[in-house]
């Protein structure tokens, strides 16, 4: 009968390795029947070696068990009908992978994906530890699950998931140790304790020398960042602002690009806020929910004067950016803010740094075409409070009578708000803000306001709608200057926009607030994603900084990096070097220290009982390196035991002479014994036999 131990082992040991796939889903059903594929393989595997079934059956069937597992998965979290199509299932995996950011909320073809994958290097690892009998080569798949997030997001992996990673291949080594009458009396307790004192000190050695070594992971802030909602002192810095230029901005786009701080998805009674957001940093994701060959792409340099802010203004979607600092982004939201460090309130200021982004705005045409939908998650973009009136949605529905789609509803609720039903102003009775009140006396009564209340109008109608919204707060595009081709920023540049999500285009952003008479502004009929429209133009005063009053908690998943990010693909690709170096090592070193074990005992001492009893040393051992338990009793009974399982009568034959010398050599008197001391014929002999019947039982035992 098989070791279950083994295969036990091997499968904790691809468990612990999921952990750090949180980063890719937050989807647990999905991480968890990923741990049930892998209990299924193990399983599987060790029925078949039970059933002595050959390699060219018990691969198929194993195979077969493990994608059935897989499918039955999908079926039983997303219904038996997206299961059935596997073809679908792949393709809109690879979709959702692709156009999502992770980690990804739950998709029936995500699902599939992951856990196919796991399955494909769950059978690798079974087979290489179970039926090659190769236990160190485990180290291979479960490097293999572990790179996954290293090398799928480009992100610096944490020490905690490293020591997962050690952990689980120890766990598996130990499992691969005989026991019982495998080993002398107390040297598998030995060789345990060993093991978890070497491991620990590796670890502990690791962590000692991680400051001497590249940097690849930076160390992580000890409490969550509290971040400052830049909208806060918004109608300050429009209505008092000066204009005195704080940003300044050159892009390789005809047009301007509205320059985006931060992303406000949370909605309550009192108005639009942020909302805790994990942060990463390293390599960008795709932007959520485009299609791949949706938008333009756009490289802006900005030079940032006496302008502070803890969020780097860039234009949405970002794909890549190089600035000096530490900075990192929010997953959900893409919004790219500075990490922990003396200077984060003010890390903008005097900064010279390039972005690349991704320019996603149909014409209007196409956008009175697009859908929308909540399957990944986005159910909190439509959610309202209950003080929201039923003349809201009345009023949503009316605005919009007569349009089929998400995005002919959209564009209806910015031509009302553009319209000349509505007027542009700062004055101080138009009310501060977009708490459900303002909003409600701005839609209902005053019809009279500024971007807050055009943008949270925009926002909550589309949400009664079931069009998932979201405010962003940044800057218009701003002045251009046609000598220098440069566009210019003052304070009262400052802007709100609303952004909703439509099918295919991600969050695409509108422009509802009316352009004002002598605003140098461009039409609102632009996006903010192209080029923006209105905003405000008083004086006042000087260098607008954002106030830090509400905050949200970011909480930190990836090691800050410098810069764009190449630099977090150094060291993810460092680090995956040294860990496959280290995994070589882990496969070579055990076969090459039992090499020179073995002929260091058959090289001889000059004594001959020593002799005799280290070949019945390297017998014992390679008999238990075949994966066959040795017989209890002295020489003769374990010889006797032994001889039907080596199948050759010549094997046999030198296991009973090598028995009977020594069990002299062990209980003769000392000096008496007088046998032969060379046997390195007769254990050769033994081996050959061993292997020969090891190749027989490869794909059954």
């Amino acid at each position: 009968m098989p070791t279950v131990r083994l295969p036990l082992a091997v499968g904790l040991a691809l468990a612990l390795q999921l952990w750090s796939w949180q980063q890719i889903t937050r989807d647990t059903e999905t991480l968890l029947w990923g741990v049930v594929v892998i209990a299924v393989t193990g399983v599987s595997g060790w029925v078949t070696r039970a059933l002595r079934l050959s390699p060219a059956l018990a691969l198929p069937l194993q195979t077969a068990v493990v994608a059935a597992t897989v499918v039955l998965g999908v079926a039983l979290r997303f219904g038996a009908a997206r299961a059935l199509g596997v073809a679908g299932l792949a393709t809109g995996g690879v979709t959702a992978i692709t156009t999502g950011s992770a980690p990804l909320p739950p998709h029936a073809g995500v699902m599939f994906l992951l856990c196919a994958l796991v399955a494909l290097i769950a059978l690798a690892a079974d087979w290489i530890a179970c039926v090659v009998n190769r236990p160190a080569g485990v180290a291979v798949p479960l490097l293999a699950l572990y790179a996954v997030v290293a090398v799928g997001l480009g992100t610096a992996m944490l020490f905690s998931e490293f020591a997962l990673f050690a952990v689980g291949l120890v766990v598996v080594l130990l499992a691969a140790l005989p026991s019982g009458d495998g080993l002398p009396a107390g040297q598998w307790g030995a060789a345990t304790a060993s093991a978890a004192v070497v491991t620990a000190g590796a670890l502990v050695a690791t962590w000692a020398v991680a400051d001497a070594l590249p940097d690849l992971e930076a160390p992580r802030a000890r409490a969550p960042l509290q971040m400052s909602d830049p909208s806060l002192d918004l109608k300050r810095n429009l209505a008092q602002g000066s204009d005195d230029v704080v940003v300044t901005y050159t892009t390789d786009q005809p047009t301007g690009a509205y320059l985006k701080l931060a992303t406000l998805p949370r909605f309550t009674a009192q108005g639009f806020g942020l909302q805790d957001v994990r942060v990463a940093t390293g390599r960008l994701p795709a932007p959520p929910g485009v299609q791949p060959g949706t938008g333009t792409r756009r490289v802006t340099e900005v030079q940032i004067g006496d302008f502070a802010s803890e969020w780097l203004p860039a234009p949405y979607a970002p794909l890549s950016f190089d600035a000096e600092g530490d900075w990192g982004f929010a997953l959900d939201t893409l919004d790219v803010m500075a990490l922990e460090g003396p200077g984060r309130s003010s890390a903008t200021r005097g900064l010279r740094y390039t972005v690349t982004s991704l320019d996603v705005r149909p014409d209007d045409a196409l956008l009175a075409t697009a859908g929308t939908s909540l399957d990944d998650g986005r159910q909190e973009q439509i959610e309202l409070p209950l003080v929201v009136s039923d003349d809201v949605r009345e009023l949503a529905l009316t605005v919009t009578e007569g349009t089929r789609t998400a995005g002919a509803q959209a564009l209806a609720i910015q031509r009302w708000l553009t319209s000349d039903a509505f007027t542009y102003s700062l004055a101080a009775d138009t009310g501060s803000g977009d708490g459900i009140a303002t909003i409600e006396d701005f839609l209902f009564h005053s019809r009279s306001g500024y971007c807050e209340q055009f943008a949270g109008a925009m926002a909550i109608l589309a949400r009664e709608l079931g069009i998932p919204s979201r405010l962003a707060v940044g800057f218009v595009p701003g002045t251009h200057d046609p000598d220098t081709g440069a566009w210019e920023l003052t304070a009262r540049d400052l802007h709100t926009w609303p952004e909703l999500w439509l099918d295919g285009y991600g969050w695409v952003a509108f422009e509802p607030t009316p352009a004002r008479g002598g605003s140098n502004v461009p039409d609102p009929s632009v996006s903010p994603s192209a080029t923006p429209t209105a905003v405000p133009t008083p004086a006042g005063a000087p260098t607008p900084t954002p106030t830090p009053t509400a905050a949200a908690t970011p909480q930190p998943t990836a090691a800050p990096v410098p810069g764009q990010g190449a630099g977090a693909d150094v060291g993810v690709w460092w680090l995956l070097g040294l860990v496959l170096a280290i995994a070589a090592l882990a496969l070579a070193a055990p076969r090459a220290l039992r090499v020179r074990r073995r002929r260091r005992r058959l090289a001889g001492t000059g004594d001959a009982r020593t002799n005799t009893l280290d070949a019945w040393d390297e017998v014992r051992e390679s008999v238990t390196d075949a994966a066959l338990p040795w017989p209890a009793g002295s020489p003769r009974f374990a010889a006797a035991a032994l001889a039907d399982r080596l199948g050759d009568a010549d094997a046999s034959a030198a296991l009973e002479r090598l028995a009977v010398a020594a069990e002299r050599a062990l209980f003769d008197v000392p000096g008496v014994y007088d046998g032969s001391g060379s046997w390195a014929e007769e254990v050769q002999l033994v081996l050959t036999a061993l292997a020969r019947q090891r190749g027989g039982r490869s794909g059954g035992a």
